[in-house]
């Protein structure tokens, strides 16, 4: 992809939006006028029976817009007062708005499952974020429907989480999702920015504006991090609100872009959240774990061709799986049988208030070794059905303050029976070869998944919310490379509660990160131990871990489990291990598969440029590296670790010694933890007769990554210069550090 240009004077965007400064919206401001504009688009008014007459549209764009973690409370056009969003004001009125639409589970994979196939998860079988796969030639989905209707596909995702691998990019004819990731950072919190998301699927709108087509676009804002560009950041500070108010601009140019291609009025489009937020209302600050209104309480937003019923508001119930239903009432063409939810568009409201909807969340006993929890909600209250039961009205008490289970018996007895109508579906991983199994037990990784049934003996997550607290004072101790009191706080709540797999995690990764490998390995293969589902990206970190080690059969066979769930991840692991073991032909055939991905990440592209180093073959892999920062620019990421370092080594071996010192530099620049680039430049310092500034990179070096696994890298570096007692010095301190990790 190459750089878009942008020819609409657009620079100063962001300040102009928050300013307000915009024309009116193009909407009918009549239920005459927009049949008419209906009329004028081409559409048939086609009566459907019931509900709002509303035209079918033959081959209108149909465009999904979904905004990550966005509580529909926190929006101005669902009533909130303390931000201003413009541009999805004025989208609202030119659309429905359903004031009372709900999410069936608070995290994101299952929910953009169900918004794509109309069915609930239990029916379409993705019940977490990690451990399960959708099987898309086994349930219906919106993209393939429209495929087969002669539609172009495509979409732009944000997060890691909603990556190809999930089954969701094989429903595409085009699935970019790209994301940027820091060094140490876990995977699943892989994101990219909205506006780069915005370039990618403005692009191939324009390419793909006159013909009929579906097109995805998710961006990850307001999800933590709360960190807003300007003027947002100036306006509101590192708070939710503030990440909702730079989604409202990024969506603000999105249609924008769809009005200057002539796209706006004719599609249909829908906004919606896949989830809310806690805040801390009932005890949880993010999302996954409780089932209240914050949580499951999304926009959703729906644009007609021709903004048929413009400004229209609805307040029965509506769920996310009618979004399937609802296009293609529009289109007029055929709902699959398999889904359960129901059009918008031709519901009336004396159906529409006798809806029951269905939410659930399984990530308490999957990750944390705690109940699961499940709901069941009508136009007035909403059951939780856990160890201990609860009610609410929600239209009394939308905070859900007060819980009426004892004095409204008989309206949760009735919900209660709701619930068992709905399908249990199966909350089973995906298969996992005995073959498999058997190798990777006989390695020491897995020692059997714990059963996945749900117990009444199993904590209620209400009752343990004092340690969501706890995990996040010592994920910011990690963050803040505080690992000696990180580790100290994980390992106290792991004594407590050894069935909380997430913190076992974070323990892995920040001992890692803290440079204790054998300690690490351990905590991986506890949480892989424990974990009742099958955690790809903890397979390859174990085998990162494992490869440090030089464990290098042990490192193979932890890609290997992981190949089947997060490919590209594993190949570059495979890569590593080839090279570690002299087999450069089979690194080669390793980082080509890498890299062989529909949209190829500059990471992985980089892993060949890793091998070409290893075979003495410099030019080749700076050539490599050039290749892998064209894509970072395609892709609009300005910075792509270990590209400079890359480069910077390959220049090195070709003599190139200023330009060399010139990459490492910006290495350091954009990742100041990045420590063999400190190393590596510390040496053509050295060369140069420079051992003053040796020793204050060094220095600088330990600033930036203060554990014993940089103080021996310092050690190692000043013992190949001969520099023997600033070698000594630097391993004293590695043994001192590591005094301070009490082994388990």
């Amino acid at each position: 992809m190459g750089e878009i240009e942008r020819k609409d004077g657009r620079e100063a965007a962001p300040r102009r939006r928050a300013e307000g400064a915009r024309a009116g919206s193009r909407r009918s401001t009549a239920a005459a006028a927009g049949l008419g504009a209906a009329l004028a688009l081409g559409l048939v008014a086609v009566s459907c029976g019931r509900g709002h007459g509303v035209p079918v549209s033959h081959d209108a764009p149909v465009i999904l817009i979904s905004i990550d973690t966005l509580r529909a409370d926190h929006l101005p056009a669902y009533g909130y007062t303390k931000i201003r969003t413009p541009f999805i004001d004025a989208f609202a009125k030119d659309s429905w708005l359903f004031e009372n639409a709900y999410t069936p589970c608070p995290m994101t994979l299952p929910a953009h499952t169900t918004m794509l196939t109309g069915e609930l998860p239990p029916e379409h079988g993705v019940r977490n974020n990690v451990g399960f796969v959708f099987d898309g030639r086994a349930h219906p989905s919106l993209p393939l429907l429209l495929k087969a209707q002669g539609y172009a596909t495509g979409a732009a995702v944000s997060s890691y989480v909603l990556r190809s691998d999930t089954g969701l990019g094989p429903l595409f004819d085009y699935y970019e999702d790209s994301t940027e990731a820091a060094p140490g950072m876990a995977p699943v919190h892989y994101r990219r920015t909205g506006d780069k998301t915005e370039a990618v699927a403005k692009e191939w709108i324009a390419k793909h504006a006159g013909e009929p087509f579906f097109f995805f676009f998710h961006i990850y804002e307001p999800h933590l991090p709360y960190n807003p560009p300007e003027p947002f950041l100036s306006l509101y500070g590192k708070t939710y609100d503030g990440a909702i108010a730079s989604a409202d601009a990024i969506i603000g140019t999105f249609l924008d872009d769809l009005k200057r291609l002539g796209v706006y009025d004719r599609a249909i489009v829908v906004l919606v959240g896949d989830h809310g937020e806690g805040l801390g209302d009932h005890g949880e600050e993010q999302h996954s774990i409780l089932l209240y209104r914050e949580a499951i309480h999304v926009p959703m937003i729906v644009k007609l061709p021709g903004e048929f019923g413009a400004g229209r508001r609805i307040g029965w119930p509506a769920q996310l799986s009618d979004i399937v239903p609802t296009v293609t009432s529009v289109l007029g063409i055929a709902t699959p049988k398999e889904v359960s939810g129901s059009s918008l568009v031709t519901m009336d409201a004396k159906a529409g208030s006798r809806r029951v909807l269905y939410s659930e969340t399984l990530y308490p006993r999957l990750q944390l070794g705690w109940s699961d929890l499940h709901s069941t909600l009508d136009a007035r209250y909403q059951y939780i059905q856990g160890p201990r039961p609860e009610l609410y009205d929600m239209v009394a008490d939308p905070a859900e303050k007060h819980d009426l289970i004892a004095s409204r018996a008989a309206d949760a007895a009735r919900l209660a029976a709701d619930l068992q109508k709905f399908p249990q579906g199966s909350d089973k991983p995906a298969a996992v070869d005995q073959e498999t199994l058997r190798r990777l037990a006989a390695l020491g990784y897995i020692g059997g998944l714990r059963d996945t049934a749900a117990s009444p003996a199993l904590p209620n997550p209400v009752d343990n919310l004092q340690y969501l607290q706890r995990m996040q004072d010592g994920w910011r101790l990690a963050d803040e490379k505080e690992f000696p009191q990180a580790i100290a706080a994980l390992r106290a709540i792991l004594k407590d509660n050894p069935g909380m797999v997430d913190v076992w995690l974070k323990l892995g990764e920040v001992l890692t990160n803290a440079g204790f490998d054998e300690e690490a390995a351990a905590a991986y293969r506890d949480a892989m131990r424990r974990s009742p589902i099958f955690l790809p990206d903890a397979s390859v970190s174990l085998g990162y871990v494992e490869l440090n080690l030089k464990h290098l059969p042990k490192a193979e066979a932890a890609a290997r489990r992981a190949l089947k769930d997060v490919p590209t991840k594993a190949h570059e692991l495979l890569a590593r291990v080839a090279i570690a073991k002299g087999d450069f032909a089979a690194a080669t055939e390793e980082a080509r598969a890498a890299a062989a991905e529909r949209n190829p990440q500059p990471p992985a592209l980089l892993v060949m440029a890793e091998v070409q180093l290893g075979e003495g073959k410099p030019a080749d892999a700076l050539a490599t590296v050039e290749r892998a920062a064209q894509r970072a620019n395609e892709l609009r990421f300005p910075q792509v670790y270990n590209l400079e370092y890359l480069r910077g080594d390959a220049l090195a071996r070709l003599n190139r010694m200023p330009e060399a010192e010139a990459a490492f530099r910006r290495e350091i620049a954009a990742f100041p933890a990045h420590s063999r680039a400190y190393a590596n430049l510390a040496v053509i310092r050295f060369i140069q007769g420079d051992r003053a500034g040796v020793a204050q990179l060094m220095d600088a070096m330990a600033r930036a990554n203060p554990t014993g696994q940089t103080y021996l890298l310092a050690a190692t570096t000043f013992g190949s210069l001969g520099e023997k007692a600033e070698a000594a010095a630097w391993q004293r301190r590695a043994s001192a550090a590591a005094d301070r990790i009490k082994r388990p």
